[in-house]
């Protein structure tokens, strides 16, 4: 039956484990480098990390994350920066607690909570200094021997009698009474640094808080998890702050070891659908099954999500295939070559291309050998051979008794499964006929003007470290004004690195990269990048603050965004949605409307048509042809999908291993 949403309770969960990981580790890096700052309020900076992680999680993941930074505190300052750092994250968890709990009147309670905490610093330190006897005389004595040498000073140039005297006698009060100011000083010191790290968490938080409600998932139950089969009956969704359901009455019932496919446009529903079946509670409806989801867990349900990154927590491969795993007999070397990254396992997680965190976070799926598997636009980053490879790869599983659901707006890919699903505004429908559109090719520009050049560029991840990655080798290119070019090649071949440095984000190792003879990181506004893994690119809550902070303009513009939006091919209805509540397709739409707004001279597409159904593609297709041919936008497009790029691109360079293997005149 339908899961009711609980509070968590239990050990930590895997996602609980790896924030505590990456606060923790944040916290040990802030607290060795504000070593090195000689200006005590840098010291508040420790405090941020543990209270963005006690603001959203429970407090045993803090103090897991405590624990880690302790233990990183003691092996490079000894036990004194320990109790510091211990200090400091108290005050960390103050605020973020209060923050979470009692939100607008937090400051009150972080005040409050602030004094007790002081008084019990104050408490500890002048007890250590009562029981270390030899400790006080010598704390006592250097002070008072560097308030004497300040006193001659002020005697030299002259300072009176009456200031002597009045000097004097504060030294004389520092020595005898100094557990009152020593205590007062801890007092003033806790309170006074719960307040800052307070206003600066709060800062913080306001610029980065989204508009509507994070998504309510089910605890996973502890008991074995028997996902399947699995009965939908009337399921509507509609997320938190929506004006229209996502999913609307749907009935689907899925068995083991089938192999279903999940077919529709953008924004159609698909992976509301996809989260539906991973466990996520529906507005109204029914989902029956005969136990627990099990999401996550070995035997359970596993989601591959549209975006891999998002699920990306080990530092190498092999690291992240046995993330969260207990069981030790994991034969990672044969996962990763059943899903084409065999020899990978030590490559660090950061240096792989977007079609290759896909194949990796199937590995880590399969390594859970789940009862249902819900792979959600896996294929959208991979070239052709690898895209074929993976279809039989899941229909290979689907034989061997997982059921399989594949989501994809790619009617192709459906053929391969032995049912098909198709959803149409968040219903079920009919197969729809199938549509073709004439594409005209392009022509190369009329007049040879060079703007981009590329002059023996090669760039090395990591280099000088033992985990140095050459992704580029002696790149030479030359394009030229409102020229379309094509950059292909297999996955890992560097692509997107070759994108980066184009658009200035990366300084090649060596060689050089210029727009017009500057070098493009030096002129980032002139050209306009949109990344392949287009949610990372979108960094404010809503559409309509998106493009208005891309465009430069401080306040919201909505019949601007409405117009940019239409632009390409998108409603006016999303103008205010938020951001996570897009599509795979509709945030790349919306990441290429944010850089048009700044015209730009050079636009560089990583992967552009990844995720974009047929129509989403045939509008790209067109609105880039029209830069080219009427703007005179230069445009380079880094893809494995050739499919309508000859009405974009005159020109193909294909890479192989970092390097141009061919320039070609025509496109391919």
């Amino acid at each position: 039956m339908r899961a009711v949403t609980t509070t968590a309770r239990g050990p930590l969960r895997p996602f609980e484990i790896s924030a505590a990981a990456v606060f923790g580790a944040l916290t040990s890096v802030v607290t060795v480098v504000t070593g090195f700052i000689p200006v005590g309020v840098a010291q508040v900076l420790i405090t941020l990390p543990i209270a963005f992680l006690a603001a959203g999680n429970r407090m045993r993941s803090a103090i897991a994350a405590t624990v880690a930074a302790s233990v990183v505190a003691l092996i490079a300052g000894g036990p004194f920066a320990v109790v510091a750092l211990l200090v400091l994250v108290g005050v960390g968890m103050l605020v973020g607690y209060a923050e979470r709990r009692w939100g607008r009147n937090a400051v009150l309670v972080v005040f409050a909570g602030a004094v007790p905490l002081g008084l019990a610093v104050a408490a500890c330190a002048v007890g250590m200094l009562l029981l270390f006897e030899q400790s006080r005389i010598l704390l006592l004595d250097s002070l008072a021997a560097s308030m004497q040498g300040t006193l001659r000073a002020f005697q030299a140039a002259g300072a009176g009698q009456d200031f002597v005297d009045t000097f004097t006698r504060t030294i004389d009060f520092l020595v005898d009474y100094w557990w009152l100011w020593i205590g007062g000083a801890a007092v003033a010191g806790i309170v006074g640094s719960a307040l800052l790290s307070f206003g600066i968490f709060r800062t913080i938080a306001l610029r980065t808080r989204w508009s509507s409600p994070p998504i309510e998932w089910p605890a996973t139950a502890a008991a074995e998890p028997a996902p399947l089969p699995v009965r939908l009956s009337s399921v509507t969704y509609r997320y938190p702050g929506a004006a229209t359901d996502a999913l609307a009455d749907i009935g689907l019932t899925i068995a083991a070891g089938e192999f279903v496919a999940v077919v529709g446009a953008n924004g159609s529903g698909k992976s509301t659908l996809a989260r539906i079946l991973a466990g996520l509670d529906p507005t109204t409806g029914l989902v029956d099954r005969p136990g627990d989801v099990g999401f996550g867990a070995p035997g359970g349900t596993a989601l591959v999500f549209q975006h891999p990154e998002s699920q990306i927590l080990g530092r190498t491969v092999a690291e992240d295939v046995r993330w969260g795993l207990v069981d030790g007999d994991i034969d990672v070397d044969g996962l990763l070559a059943r899903v084409g990254l065999g020899g990978l396992a030590d490559r660090p997680t950061e240096d792989l291309s977007g079609g290759q965190l896909q194949r990796l976070t199937l590995a880590a799926a399969l390594a859970r050998r789940p009862a249902l598997l819900i792979a959600d636009e896996i294929t959208a980053m991979v070239d052709d051979a690898s895209r074929a490879a993976l279809l039989d790869l899941l229909a290979g599983i689907a034989r061997d008794g997982t059921a399989v659901v594949l989501v994809t707006h790619v009617e192709g890919e459906a053929a391969t499964a032995r049912r098909v699903v198709h959803l149409e505004r968040g219903r079920l429908v009919p197969a729809p006929a199938p549509a073709t559109r004439a594409v005209s090719a392009a022509t190369p520009p009329i007049v040879a003007d060079p703007i981009l050049e590329i002059r023996d560029v090669t760039h090395t991840y990591a280099a000088r470290t033992p985990w140095a990655h050459t992704a580029l080798r002696d790149v030479s290119l030359t394009v030229g004004r409102g020229e379309g070019v094509l950059v292909v090649g297999a996955n890992g071949s560097g692509k997107s690195t070759l994108a980066w440095v184009l658009a200035g984000l990366h300084r090649p190792t060596t060689g050089t990269c210029t727009l017009n003879g500057t070098p493009t990181a030096d002129r980032r506004g002139d050209i306009g990048l949109v990344f392949q893994q287009a949610r990372l690119q979108l960094q404010r809550p809503t559409v309509a603050e998106e493009i208005c902070d891309v465009a430069g303009l401080d306040y919201i513009d909505r019949p601007y965004v409405a117009a940019v939006l239409h632009r390409v091919g998108l409603g006016a209805h999303l103008v205010d949605r938020a951001v996570d509540t897009l599509s795979g397709g509709e945030m790349r739409r919306v990441a290429i409307a944010a850089q048009l707004t700044r015209a730009p001279r050079v636009l560089v597409l990583d992967e552009p048509l990844a995720g974009l159904d047929a129509a989403g593609r045939h509008d790209l297709v067109a609105l880039l042809g029209y830069l080219r041919a009427t703007e005179h936008t230069t445009i380079v497009v880094i893809s494995h999908d050739l499919h309508g790029m000859e009405a974009i691109c005159s020109r193909t360079v294909v890479l192989d291993g970092g390097t141009i293997v061919d320039d070609r005149t025509v496109a391919a």
